[in-house]
């Protein structure tokens, strides 16, 4: 599922756990003076992770430089997995989504580009 990184120079870095906040339809403009004539078929998902505060061998982490989110529908691979650069900020709404079964997992980034191991998978249905 997602797979252990290899080839990783310098400490190890321990992503936060990740966590749904919300799910939203992204419904289309009503037509002038009435209802929408479709159904939303695009969704937007809020996430929300802790931010590490040590690496992999419990050192205090003091160059965090920001995240990556990647996600993928069911059943993902690391290799077909979308992945954002989200900075560096904890909480991140991803847009556009088809309905469907998705699993989310976010990685750590500390300054010299050494990318975590994945959080643990979340896996979220988005969609009626």
């Amino acid at each position: 599922m997602w797979h252990e990184r290899n080839n990783r120079i310098g400490p190890a870095l321990v992503a936060g756990a990740i966590a749904l906040v919300s799910v939203s339809s992204c419904a289309p403009d009503a037509p002038e003076g009435g209802a929408p004539t479709h159904p939303t078929d695009r969704y937007s998902l809020t996430l929300e992770w802790d931010a590490p505060t040590t690496d992999a061998v419990g050192r205090p982490l003091d160059d965090l430089a920001g995240y990556r989110l990647y996600y993928s529908s069911d059943p993902p691979s690391e290799v077909d997995a979308e992945m954002v650069d989200v900075g560096n900020v904890t909480r991140f709404t991803v847009t556009d989504l088809a309905a469907g079964d998705y699993l989310f997992a976010v990685t750590a980034l500390d300054e010299d580009g050494n990318e975590s191991e994945f959080s643990d998978p979340l896996p979220a249905e988005v969609g009626p």
